[in-house]
C-alpha cells in the first residue's frame, strides 16, 4: 500500500485553523487539507502517501479539534501483487441534479438508490468504483449525507456535513454495489444533491447514469 484515500472530517474546533495530513516519516508540508472556523464541521477527501509502518500524521495549527478519518480505499505501487483497478479521469459530467423537474430533493431518513447504466440501459460492467464531486445545496437543516455500495448496510460515516442553507461540495470515491448501484442517505430534513462524475476505476467507459426511480419517491425507510 503506497497511499490511502481518507474522508477526513473536523468537528467542534475551538479556533479557526487548518489541518494537514501527511506521511508519518516525512517533514510536515506547507499545505492544508481542511480549513475551518471555530465550531464548524468540515469534511474533505484526502489522498495521502503512507509513511513507514503504514502511518500518516495529522497536524492542527491552532486550538483543538476532533478529527474523524474514514478510509475509502488505497493505492498500491508497481511492486505490489495485490492487484487493483486503474484510475481514468473524465471530463466532468453531471449525472444527477435533484433540482431537475420530476426528481426532487433527498429527504431525511430514507434510502435512495442510484444506478449507472450503459448505452443499452444495462448495468455498467468493467467499473469497480466511481469518483464524484458531490454537492449538497439548499438543505433545510443541519445534516449529513452518506454514499456507499448497494448491498451492505449503511456504514456509520458521512461524506458531506452541512448546516441549513449551506452549499457544500466534497470529492467522493465509492465502490459500485449490486448491479452497479450506489445508495444515498440524508440523515435529516431535505436537501438537493448534485453529482458530477470526474473519474472511475476499471476498464470500461460509463454512459450517462440515471436514478432507478425518481428521487422524490422514498422507497425504503431505514433507521437513523
Amino acid at each position: 500500500m503506497s497511499a490511502v484515500v481518507l474522508n477526513v472530517t473536523v468537528t467542534s474546533p475551538t479556533a479557526a485553523s487548518y489541518l494537514t495530513v501527511f506521511p508519518a516519516d516525512a517533514t510536515q508540508p506547507t499545505a492544508s487539507n481542511l480549513n475551518f472556523s471555530a465550531g464548524e464541521t468540515v469534511p474533505n477527501r484526502v489522498i495521502v502517501k503512507v509513511g513507514a509502518g503504514g502511518l500518516v500524521s495529522f497536524f492542527n495549527a491552532a486550538g483543538s479539534t476532533q478529527v474523524i478519518a474514514d478510509i475509502g480505499g488505497w493505492f498500491t505501487d508497481a511492486t505490489s501483487t495485490a492487484g487493483g483497478a486503474r484510475f481514468s479521469g473524465t471530463i466532468p459530467t453531471r449525472l444527477l441534479d435533484t433540482r431537475t423537474p420530476g426528481i426532487g430533493p433527498i429527504y431525511g431518513g430514507f434510502l435512495n438508490t442510484f444506478q449507472l447504466l450503459d448505452q443499452n440501459n444495462q448495468p455498467v460492467t468493467g467499473i469497480s468504483a466511481v469518483v464524484f464531486n458531490v454537492t449538497v445545496t439548499g438543505p433545510s437543516m443541519a445534516s449529513y449525507v452518506t454514499l456507499w455500495p448497494d448491498g451492505p448496510p449503511r456504514p456509520p460515516i458521512s461524506d458531506l456535513n452541512f448546516t441549513a442553507g449551506e452549499t457544500v461540495p466534497n470529492l467522493v470515491v465509492v465502490k459500485l454495489g449490486n448491479s452497479s448501484k450506489i445508495d444515498i442517505y440524508n440523515a435529516l430534513g431535505q436537501t438537493d444533491l448534485i453529482m458530477d462524475l470526474v473519474g472511475y476505476y476499471g476498464s470500461a467507459v460509463p454512459a450517462p447514469a440515471r436514478p432507478i426511480k425518481p428521487f422524490s419517491l422514498h422507497l425504503a425507510p431505514i433507521q437513523r
